[in-house]
């Protein structure tokens, strides 16, 4: 049985009902002898809790999993209509999966973090870090480094270096591999090259990447822009060292059917002993 005292429902104001799917989320706690608290997605800032229930969408999640990092607190993801790739439920189970998690019948999923070194801090993403040319028409240049070791230079778009989990996300838009959550690697994922033979990289975790650009870049973390890289400057790029954790309820749907179902992944065939 998953002890939990506090838990702290964590909702996107800009989904209609997400703020009454948290406060029913509250009550339930309340009833079973657990202080809830509930906030805005936009106004939680700290770490706090034993659970927390991020209710809108993947961007939701992707903003408590930044807050929470390093503190390994569980991420139950409720999904409120959008792609919702990495929720595990949606509203209407929320009490079932929180009782299925108190009773210690549903599953916990480790991911791995991807960390950046800006401004002399360690900054993390659960999907991906994007470097892009910072002015509209501008070209990325950019220069990477495996270990040490020279991997290729770079003309395009820009970069995206994505950790599994986020091979689903932007890097699969820009022609990146489909990789199963549960490995562990890194991916780097060229964004509109000027070369053809310029193509995405899957690198083990304990690989450091060094990327410097020649002309100014944008650096996003899982969407969100961070800074700008200038020309002659450099960014690494590692696994970090703490991982996030995501609750998978019983009976949570395969990421195969979930490739089927909200990335129009073709059908499979039929289930082995159906045939």
């Amino acid at each position: 049985m998953a002890k939990v005292d506090r838990a702290v429902f964590v909702y996107n104001a800009n989904k209609p009902h997400a703020r009454a799917v948290a406060q029913r989320g509250a009550a339930w706690c309340r009833e079973n002898h657990i202080t809830p608290r509930v906030t805005s997605r936009r106004q939680f800032h700290c770490r706090e809790g034993d659970l927390a229930v991020a209710i809108g969408g993947d961007g939701t999640l992707l903003r408590v999993a930044s807050v929470l990092y390093p503190a390994r607190v569980p991420i139950l993801g409720v999904h409120m209509g959008s792609l919702g790739f990495l929720s595990s439920c949606t509203a209407d189970c929320l009490p079932e999966v929180l009782t299925q998690y108190m009773n210690g019948d549903a599953g916990l999923e480790e991911r791995t973090r991807l960390a950046a070194n800006w401004e002399k801090n360690e900054h993390t993403a659960l999907n991906d870090v994007a470097l892009l040319g910072a002015n509209r028409g501008k070209l990325a240049k950019l220069d990477l480094w495996c270990d040490g070791e020279p991997v290729a230079a770079l003309t395009g778009d820009g970069l995206v270096a994505a950790t599994p989990t986020g091979a689903s996300a932007y890097a699969l838009a820009c022609g990146g591999p489909v990789v199963s959550p549960y490995l562990r690697g890194l991916l780097l994922v060229p964004v509109a090259p000027h070369r053809l033979g310029a193509r995405p990289l899957v690198l083990p975790d304990s690989a450091t990447v060094t990327v410097r650009t020649h002309y100014p870049v944008h650096i996003m973390l899982d969407g969100d822009t961070i800074g700008e890289l200038k020309p002659g400057e450099e960014l690494t790029l590692w696994a970090a060292s703490a991982t996030t954790l995501l609750v998978k309820p019983t009976g949570e749907p395969s990421t195969f059917h979930r490739l089927h179902e909200k990335l129009g992944w073709p059908p499979g065939p039929a289930t082995k002993g159906e045939q």
